[in-house]
This record gives C-alpha cells, sequence and structure tokens, in this order.
C-alpha cells in the first residue's frame, strides 16, 4: 500500500474524515515513500498533484469525481507510463506499481516544506498547461526532469549544491530498494 498524505481540501473531495488517523508504518509497502498531494483547478477542470516526498517526482491526474474514485489506478498507469518513457525500469518500479495497486492509505500532511513544494509544482503545471498545451501526464514528466531540495535529502555532491533532478534520485531510490548492482560500462576500443 501507498500513503497519500492530503491536504484538506483533497480529503474533503476524497469524502475522507479531515484529520484521519495516522497510518501505521507497516501499511506502506511502496519503494519511494510517502506521497503528498493536493487537488487545484484550471480552467475549471480539477487536477491531482502528487508528489513523492522522498524524490520530488510529480503525477498530475484527473481530478473530476470519475478521476478521484480511480486515483489509485490513475496513479499506476501514469507512473508506469513516466517510467517507461524516462528509461526508469527494473524490480524497484515493478514495487512500486504494486504498492499503488494494492490501494492508498488516506493521510494528513506533515511538513510543510513538502507542501511548499507541493505549490510550486502546482503552478509549473499551471504554466506548461497554459504555455505548452501539455496533457497532464507530459506536464507531470517535465516536473521529473526539474530541480528538488529537501532537508532530509542532503547535498548534492555531483553537483555541490542542495538541489537534486528528480529523476537521478527517483532512479537512485529504486535501484536501492531492488539491491540492484550496477556494473561499469564496458570499455570502447579494441582489445589488445
Amino acid at each position: 500500500m501507498t500513503i497519500l498524505r492530503c491536504t484538506a481540501k483533497l480529503l474533503k473531495r476524497l469524502k475522507q474524515p479531515t484529520k484521519p488517523p495516522e497510518p501505521a508504518p507497516a501499511s506502506q509497502t511502496n519503494p519511494l515513500g510517502e506521497w503528498y498531494a493536493d487537488i487545484d483547478f484550471w480552467h475549471g477542470k480539477p487536477f491531482v498533484v502528487m508528489l513523492n516526498a522522498a524524490t520530488g517526482a510529480v503525477l498530475a491526474l484527473n481530478g473530476d469525481a470519475a478521476g478521484l474514485r480511480r486515483l489509485a489506478e490513475r496513479a499506476v498507469v501514469q507512473f508506469a507510463s513516466l517510467c517507461e518513457h524516462l528509461s526508469v525500469h527494473g524490480p524497484g518500479v515493478d514495487a512500486e506499481l504494486r504498492g499503488f495497486d494494492a490501494g492508498l492509505v488516506f493521510a494528513a500532511t506533515r511538513d510543510r516544506s513538502l507542501l511548499g513544494t507541493l505549490n510550486e509544482r502546482k503552478i509549473s503545471l499551471w504554466m506548461r498547461f497554459e504555455r505548452n498545451g501539455c496533457s497532464l501526464a507530459e506536464a507531470a514528466a517535465f516536473e521529473w526532469d526539474g530541480m528538488f531540495k529537501h532537508r532530509d535529502i542532503g547535498r548534492n555532491t555531483r553537483f555541490g549544491m542542495d538541489y537534486h533532478r528528480p529523476l537521478d534520485l527517483l532512479r537512485q531510490r529504486l535501484a536501492a530498494s531492488a539491491q540492484i548492482i550496477e556494473f561499469p560500462a564496458a570499455p570502447t576500443g579494441r582489445l589488445h
């Protein structure tokens, strides 16, 4: 199962209590951990923005009544298609998909920094919808290549800054969860 920490506005739309009980840590079975979510509107059409707390990966899903009833199913489809499009493969991806497929456990938000990032992502999605005419999935894909900062992640030693690419964090986290050993690339050129 996947823990989805929702804003009060989204919990109300999902017909959940505004202060749901805190889920047991054992209820979470997905390798990426918790996701944060909010609902917003663009030209009167509702959409749900989901932000992974560990990687900054974003999903943008239909937020109408039918979309909310099938939120976990739509998250599976969009996450799988984005992973395929961005060449993220392996057992870690399959485990995350199984976590979504097992269902969502709704909880209240508890990290103001992630809420701030979620609001930034909503604004970025609005701009992509307005200027580029992107679909929900296309707009979410752009966010995977953006920048993400959170105090729990630490410094990016590769670039010497506090920001990370969500796609890089996603690959690292999924590879670590699957205990995949990466081998160095084969040398190019002739063998003697």
